[in-house]
């Protein structure tokens, strides 16, 4: 049988298969034919990680530290996935576009050290720099309304403390789900008087959309316990850790994992039918390479429309296809004249319904940084527009500059040289399901998968958006893995 039958023989099994499962057949199934691939040009490894960002680049190192021979696969040009640093050419000194801290943890302390990387206390502020609000959407200055900030974060605290479970992973959902995280966060935030809490709670809910609207289970994971408190976070206390330059680790997890490491990389097709082999054909730079690997890793944000590689069966494409995005952006900006020593943060004047956090799509603040003459700013989407182009976040930073300059809050030339230094998307994030796919077991089924087709998951979506929680639940599974 020729190549060109074997071909379509694969693929009229794989249809009929899935007919068979009841399963609904994709406009683009991804066959594997790795007939036209050379000697040279495969790779045989125990296993295969796709994404380098955080969960990915931990569950490589971790793997060759137990002996295991790994491949990493990374769309972009670098390992890191959010955590991104900007070196400025002059100064040389470091702005985070991503990541900025990270919890004081043991595994925290412990993989950084690994790659030699010092850690510091984090120190949100810059000294001489003062937030300055304005409602965005009218560019007029505003004046956030004074509450008690410390006595509500305790008394969030004290409702997160009723879940202990959740300090790990959301395997440990606890079922039947309780009905306070079932609502919609901005009803459990009205129910127990959190509302003082909302500024601090949306400085890093930035990103999550509309996060009010978001059930409450995955608000209550990102901020457990050990999260570190709003004093904390203003003084550089115990609590909040970070390197000069965050990227570092990153950097020196590549050149360890040297020739095993595949940027601008991304799966074409996928076969995991063998009870003890995974394939994969992946387009590289450098053209096509077959990878058979014993075990996959699947590290990157799973929405199906990141799965498009990946040959779902008729078990995971109901559930993954169940996972949503928020869209969010981080961008570096020279000359918008926003004065050095400002950070100009988004204040929802008149959104008073959703506790006046910041109308979306929009941006969330212009952070000043330690470098004269730029700020970088956060944009997010709301809970309806998946994505945004360059072109498109440029054109809406234009208007709200020029918004903020008629309103008198910004100098009368700010904005007229501009110049978008970095730009990067850090969608989808925050992926959630429905508070009524909790109910009904969603979590149950997702980890369920765990180890199935020789596949396992990690990452965010698993845990939470937050590096600490995902080394730790990441460490564990790679431990399991190959136990």
């Amino acid at each position: 049988m020729g190549p060109s039958l074997r071909l379509v023989y694969g693929i009229a099994c794989l249809l009929f298969a899935r007919w068979v499962a009841g399963a609904a057949i994709p406009e683009d199934v991804a066959v594997l034919d790795d007939s036209a691939i050379s000697p040279k040009d495969t790779i045989d490894v125990d296993v295969c990680v796709i994404g380098g960002g955080a969960a990915g680049t931990y569950a490589a190192i971790k793997s060759k530290d137990l002996r295991k021979t790994v491949v990493v696969v990374e769309q972009q040009d670098r390992l890191g996935g959010h955590t991104k640093t900007y070196i400025d050419p002059v100064s040389k000194k470091a702005v985070e576009l991503g990541v900025a801290e990270w919890q004081d943890t043991p595994i925290v302390r412990s993989w950084f050290k690994r790659f030699d990387v010092p850690l510091y206390q984090y120190n949100f502020t810059i000294p001489g720099v003062t937030s300055k609000y304005a409602d965005f959407t009218t560019g007029k200055p505003a004046t956030p309304k004074e509450g008690d900030l410390l006595g509500a974060w305790n008394a969030f605290q004290k409702q997160v403390s009723k879940y202990p479970t959740l300090i790990n992973d959301l395997s440990d959902v606890p079922y039947p789900v309780p009905a306070d995280l079932l609502l919609p966060f901005g009803e459990f935030i009205r129910k127990y008087k959190l509302e003082d809490a909302v500024p601090y709670l949306s400085l890093y809910g930035q990103g999550w959309g509309n996060f009010v609207t978001l059930p409450t289970l995955l608000a209550i994971k990102y901020f457990p316990p050990f999260f570190f408190s709003p004093t904390q976070l203003s003084s550089g206390g115990p609590g909040a850790l970070a390197s000069k330059d965050n990227s570092l680790v990153y950097e020196k997890a590549q050149k360890e994992l040297g020739e095993g490491v595949f940027l601008n990389s991304t799966v074409i097709s996928m076969d995991r039918s063998a009870p003890d082999l995974v394939r994969l054909i992946v387009k590289t730079p450098s053209g096509r390479k077959l990878i058979r690997a014993k075990k996959l890793i699947a590290a990157i944000p799973p929405v199906i429309d990141n799965l498009k590689g990946f040959d779902l069966n008729a078990t995971e494409s109901p559930i993954f296809s169940k996972f949503k995005g928020h869209s969010w952006y981080v961008g570096l900006v020279q000359n918008s004249n926003i004065p050095d020593n400002i950070t100009l943060i988004n204040y929802g004047a008149n959104n008073d319904k959703n506790f006046n956090i910041p109308v979306l799509p929009g941006f969330y603040d212009f952070f000043a940084t330690v470098v004269p003459g730029l700020h970088y700013f956060l944009y997010g989407g709301n809970d309806t527009q998946p994505t945004f182009t360059q072109l498109q976040v440029k054109t809406a930073l234009k208007y709200t500059l020029g918004r903020l300059t008629a309103a008198g809050t910004l100098p009368n030339s700010a904005g007229k040289n501009l110049n978008l230094i970095d730009f990067t998307s850090h969608s989808p994030y925050e992926v959630y399901v429905s508070s009524d796919e909790i109910a009904e077991g969603y979590y149950n089924k997702l980890f369920a998968l765990q180890g199935q087709r020789n596949t396992y998951w990690t990452g965010a979506a698993f845990v939470t958006h937050s590096s600490a929680a995902i080394w730790n639940f990441t460490d564990q599974l790679v431990t399991k893995m190959w136990a």
